[in-house]
């Protein structure tokens, strides 16, 4: 688990989206959850690559962001991006935080897809879960908010680190575990790189040509 080490005291009025973002990722798994058969919403809903490839089911490449395979899955995808995203979105304003988001979402999810032709177990499999457009928002904390303090919980032992930190432990283990499992984990770690990637190239364009804003924030 993640926390932040003080409260950003953000007003909800200027976090709105985010919070709309939660909610609609909540109902639809409780939608899910109603599922007579367990697995129908997912396969409708879900990205296959071989469909992709086939120009079937495009919009996958949307509704699969809103999907979650089960409680851990959402749980851990929403609360990492319940702690960044109200300073994301307070920084780049409503409009450009969605933005980023869906774009970070969508690149995670070609990402995967180029990644299936290489690595077969992953072809005919559905993807889902909104992890790339978080892992977008991972960079852009990262990148525009480099100080900030986060406790990171393991094995019930607390670490503080600074953001920029914690942002690179998360997208190394990402890399590695990519590059070592070959999808036998089950996760679509080349889904996390790609929403990182767009991201990082997002949050790096901001701090750039808001240099002077940034400095006042950090």
């Amino acid at each position: 688990m993640v926390f932040e080490v003080e409260n950003d005291k953000i007003p909800f009025y200027k976090e709105y989206i985010a919070l709309f973002i939660l909610a609609f990722n909540i109902i639809i798994f409780l939608i899910q959850l109603t599922d007579p058969t367990g697995n129908m919403y997912i396969y409708e809903a879900a990205f296959v690559p071989k469909e992709f490839f086939e120009g079937k089911k495009i919009l996958t490449i949307i509704t699969s962001m809103f999907m979650h395979g089960d409680i851990i899955h959402i749980l851990m995808n929403m609360w990492f991006f319940y702690v960044i995203a109200d300073n994301c979105e307070n920084f780049l304003g409503h409009f450009w935080f969605l933005i980023i988001y869906f774009l970070s979402g969508i690149a995670g999810t070609l990402l995967h897809a180029i990644a299936s032709l290489f690595i077969p177990v992953f072809y005919n499999i559905p993807s889902l879960g909104a992890s790339g457009a978080v892992f977008g928002l991972i960079a852009v904390y990262g990148i525009l908010f480099p100080k900030i303090k986060l406790k990171l919980i393991l094995n019930r032992i607390p670490r503080i680190l600074k953001a920029y930190y914690l942002m690179i432990i998360y997208f190394t283990t990402e890399l590695i575990y990519a590059l070592t499992t070959f999808g036998m984990s089950g996760t679509a770690h080349f889904a996390h790189i790609g929403g990182f990637i767009a991201g990082a190239m997002f949050a790096i364009f901001i701090r750039i040509t808001k240099k002077t804003k940034l400095q006042s924030l950090n």
